[in-house]
């Protein structure tokens, strides 16, 4: 049979001082350590969600930042395009006007020229057939 003696309870006081003591310098620290551990990851966790979040509104950012610089640039460009297609037009047609201008003074210039040479050709047949007249005349008689 088992005696109960005060062995027992000494045995029983160790147990639990020996229960304490590893309470005190073993688990406490242990499960302290652990819930750190524990809060550090979730830290972690929420500390990358919200890295994860602030990349997403700078790609977001970002992104509408260079469609609107491609649509500005698109829009200098169509601008300048514009720009060099007016300035064509308007040397074309400052190249037409001048050239026109240009045929016209020729034309005056050939007109002028052309009356000029009819009067001059009109004095030298008025001239030639004042000779032949006079040649013939004078033969005649």
């Amino acid at each position: 049979m088992i005696d109960i003696n005060s062995s027992l309870f000494i045995q029983l006081v160790n147990f639990i001082v020996l229960l304490l003591a590893l309470n005190i310098i073993l688990f406490k620290p242990l499960l302290r350590t652990m819930q750190e551990r524990e809060q550090g990851i979730a830290n972690a966790f929420t500390d990358a969600k919200t890295a994860q979040e602030r990349v997403q509104g700078m790609l977001e950012q970002y992104t509408a930042a260079l469609n609107d610089a491609r649509q500005k640039a698109a829009a200098a460009y169509g601008a300048a395009y514009q720009q060099g297609l007016d300035a064509q037009r308007e040397m074309i047609a400052a190249g037409r006007a001048t050239t026109g201008e240009q045929l016209n003074k020729a034309r005056a210039e050939i007109a002028a020229a052309a009356a000029s040479a009819r009067t001059d050709l009109k004095k030298e047949a008025e001239a030639l057939s004042q000779d032949i007249t006079a040649k013939l005349l004078g033969r005649a008689g």
